[in-house]
C-alpha cells in the first residue's frame, strides 16, 4: 500500500526539479521572461510544460547552438557531448515541435544515468567558475594541488570566482562540500570537528552551469568530463581556459602507466578546443604550442597559447628562516616516488659514494606514485645496510621547508617537468640545487643556486654530489646565488594568470 505513493512523492519532486531547472534556463534565454502567471501552477511539472515549448522554440534557430546545450543541460541534468547535441539539433530540424517536446521528455526518462535530474542547478551568468574537483575531493598537497590553492584563494580575494567539483559522472559541475571548499581555500586550517560536521550535514548539492562565462580548468579534469569539456568549449557560447602544466604523458610516455597515454589523449580533445592555454614554463609552452600548430590539419585554430610561470616561493613563505645544519653533508631529494623524477639515480650516486667512505646522509621526501616498485627494492636494501637514509614520505608544508632550509643540498634531476616546482622553491629557502641541464628545470637554474646535470648519466650525477659534499667553497658560493634570486611571489603568478585567462579572455 506505501509503496505507490513514496513513488509518487518520487516523481513529483522529480518534476519540481525539473521545473527549477526550466525556470533557470528561461530566465537566461527568454526574452521576455515569461511572466510568473504563467509558470505559477503548483502542480510539479506545470511550470516544465509551460516553458518547454518556448524553450525549444529557441532551439529551432539554427545559430543558437549555445541555447541548444543550455536546454539539453537543463533536462538532463548533465552537459551534452557534441553527438548529443548535434543528434538533438537534426532531431528539431525534420520533428514537429509537439513530437519534439515529447521525445525530449522520453529521452531523459529513458537516460536518467546522464546526470543528476534529482538537483536543481544555478546559472552563473558573465562570471568566472573554476573546475577544482581532484584537489577538493583530496588531500594531496604536491605540484597541481599546490597550484590550485594558492592561487584560487588570492583571485577570491579580488574577484567573484566560483570554485566547483563534478558530479560523480563527471557529466556536470556542482558546488563544493564545506569541506572541500576548505581544501581549497583555506588549506591547512585546523578546524572544529563538530562545526564541520554540521556544515556537512546541512550541504545540498546543487548543479552549477555556467552562461556567458570564463571556465578555467585550474587541474586536468577527469577523463570521463572531457567529451562534455569539448562540447562546451565549442558549443555553449562560454569561454574555455586552461592551466597548461605538461605534456609528459604523450612525449615521455616511457616514463608514466600505459593506459595514461590514452586518457591524456582525451584530455587533449579538450586542449583543442580550449580558447586559451597559460602553461607553466617557456618549456611547457613549447609543448602546447607545437600540438597547437598541428591542429590547422583539422581546420582548428587551437587555444592562444602563452607562458605564465608559476611562483618560487617557498612554501609558508611566512616561517621563520631554520638555524639547524646538520654536522654531516645532507642531501634531500624531493618529488613523488616515480619513476621519472629519478629517485633511482640518486640513491644509486649516494651509495657509489658511501662505498668510497664518505659520510653524508640522505633524506627522501615524498609520497608513493603510480609505481615506486624499483625504487622501494633499493630503499629497502639501504636500509638493510643500515646506510643513512630516512624515508619521510609525504610531509607538511612547514617541515617541508624545513628540511629544505637545513639541508647542505637538493637534489632533484628529473627526467622531464612541466616547470620543477621543487626547485624553485629551495632556491627561495637559500639552499643549492642538482637538477636537469634541460627543459624547465635549466630554465629555473639559469638564474643561480644550482649544479645542472644530465639526469640520464649517472657519472654526472655521482660527480655532481661529491662536488657538493666535499667542496665548501662551491657550495657557499650557490648559496649566495640562491640568496640572490630574484623570487617570483604567488601574487604575482595570480595576478598574472588571472588577466590572461579571465580578465581579457570573457565572452564578447
Amino acid at each position: 500500500m506505501s509503496a505507490v505513493p513514496v513513488r509518487t512523492r518520487e516523481a513529483a519532486d522529480l518534476l519540481a526539479v525539473l521545473d527549477q531547472r526550466f525556470s533557470a534556463a528561461a530566465a537566461v534565454l527568454l526574452e521576455p521572461t515569461p511572466a510568473d502567471d504563467a509558470t505559477r501552477d503548483q502542480q510539479p511539472g506545470a511550470a516544465a510544460a509551460a516553458l518547454l515549448p518556448m524553450l525549444l522554440g529557441v532551439c529551432y534557430d539554427r545559430d543558437r547552438d549555445d541555447a541548444r546545450w543550455l536546454v539539453l543541460t537543463a533536462a538532463f541534468g548533465a552537459f551534452p557531448t557534441e553527438e548529443q547535441l548535434k543528434n538533438f539539433g537534426r532531431h528539431l530540424e525534420l520533428t514537429p515541435p509537439a513530437i519534439a517536446e515529447s521525445a525530449l521528455l522520453a529521452d531523459v526518462l529513458n537516460e536518467p544515468g546522464r546526470g543528476r535530474v534529482d538537483l536543481p542547478m544555478t546559472i552563473v551568468e558573465a562570471g568566472t567558475v573554476v573546475d577544482t574537483d581532484y584537489s577538493a575531493r583530496h588531500e594531496l598537497h604536491t605540484g597541481i594541488q599546490r597550484v590550485i590553492r594558492e592561487t584560487l584563494p588570492r583571485w577570491r580575494a579580488g574577484h567573484p570566482v566560483h570554485a566547483l567539483g563534478w558530479i560523480d559522472e563527471y557529466s556536470a559541475f556542482r558546488t563544493l562540500t564545506p569541506r572541500e571548499a576548505a581544501r581549497i581555500f583555506e588549506y591547512g586550517r585546523v578546524g572544529t570537528a563538530e562545526m564541520e560536521q554540521e556544515a556537512e550535514a546541512a550541504y545540498r548539492p546543487r548543479l552549477v552551469v555556467p552562461w556567458r562565462s570564463v571556465v578555467v580548468l585550474a587541474e586536468v579534469p577527469h577523463e570521463d568530463a572531457s567529451g562534455r569539456l569539448a562540447a562546451l568549449a565549442r558549443f555553449s557560447g562560454n569561454r574555455l581556459s586552461m592551466i597548461g602544466y605538461d605534456m609528459i604523458p604523450i612525449t615521455s610516455a616511457d616514463t608514466r602507466p600505459a593506459a595514461e597515454a590514452d586518457i591524456f589523449a582525451q584530455y587533449l580533445t579538450v586542449v583543442k578546443h580550449a580558447h586559451r592555454l597559460a602553461a607553466i614554463s617557456l618549456s611547457a609552452s613549447h609543448e602546447f604550442a607545437g600540438f597547437t600548430s598541428e591542429l590547422a590539419a583539422q581546420g582548428l585554430p587551437g587555444p592562444e597559447v602563452r607562458e605564465v610561470q608559476l611562483a618560487g616561493e617557498a612554501p609558508r613563505a611566512n616561517v621563520p628562516r631554520t638555524s639547524r645544519r646538520a654536522a654531516r653533508g645532507v642531501m634531500l631529494c624531493v618529488g613523488s616516488h616515480e619513476p621519472h623524477k629519478n629517485q633511482r639515480a640518486a640513491l644509486h650516486a649516494a651509495e657509489r659514494l658511501w662505498r668510497e667512505g664518505m659520510d653524508f646522509e640522505v633524506r627522501l621526501v615524498g609520497g608513493k606514485g603510480w609505481s615506486d616498485d624499483v625504487l622501494q627494492r633499493v630503499i629497502e636494501r639501504l636500509l638493510a645496510a643500515r646506510r643513512p637514509l630516512t624515508v619521510l614520505g609525504r610531509v607538511s608544508d612547514a617541515q617541508l621547508i624545513d628540511e629544505m632550509q637545513s639541508a647542505s643540498f637538493v637534489f632533484f634531476a628529473s627526467r622531464h617537468e612541466g616547470y620543477g616546482l621543487p626547485v624553485a622553491e629551495a632556491l627561495a629557502c637559500g639552499t643549492p640545487v642538482i637538477t636537469s641541464n634541460f627543459g624547465s628545470q635549466a630554465e629555473i637554474a639559469g638564474l643561480g643556486g644550482c649544479l645542472m646535470v644530465n639526469p640520464r648519466d649517472d657519472d654526472d650525477i655521482t660527480a655532481a654530489v661529491r662536488r657538493l659534499l666535499t667542496d665548501p667553497v662551491e657550495l657557499e658560493r650557490l648559496r649566495a646565488e640562491a640568496a640572490a634570486r630574484p623570487v617570483r611571489r604567488w601574487d604575482e603568478y595570480a595576478e598574472e594568470l588571472w588577466d590572461f585567462l579571465v580578465a581579457s579572455g570573457r565572452p564578447a
